[in-house]
């Protein structure tokens, strides 16, 4: 560098930033953590909603095609993703992978 007053100080803050995580990196885990684990729980305790909005689409393209009652286009109707235990199991899992990202960023907050 130049050999002025401000390269000690600049050799100091890359130095130091080499040994700690970024805070944003940080930031990133605990705000994607924070946000997956809040879907994940309404999605997982807004079952009902879930499954009256696919019903519905599902009688409205059952009277469009004039499908019997027991199928749409050929497929059985208990299709597995439109079952409430279906979206609570998704939702669970959106927010444990929620509670692990906060977690990791709490490490990584903490090991900085």
């Amino acid at each position: 560098m130049g050999g002025g007053k401000g390269d000690g100080k600049v050799l100091e803050i890359l130095a130091a930033g080499a040994h700690g995580p970024s805070p944003v990196i940080i930031g990133v885990f605990a705000v994607g953590g924070l946000v997956a684990v809040w879907c994940g729980a309404s999605w997982a305790f807004n079952v009902r909603g879930i499954a009256d909005r696919r019903a519905e689409n599902i009688r409205q393209r059952r009277q469009l095609s004039g499908a019997p009652l027991g199928q749409l286009d050929g497929a059985p109707s208990g299709l597995m993703w439109a079952q409430p235990w279906y979206q609570r199991l998704l939702g669970a899992v959106m927010a444990l992978a929620g509670l692990v990202m906060v977690l990791a960023g709490a490490m990584l907050w903490h090991l900085g």
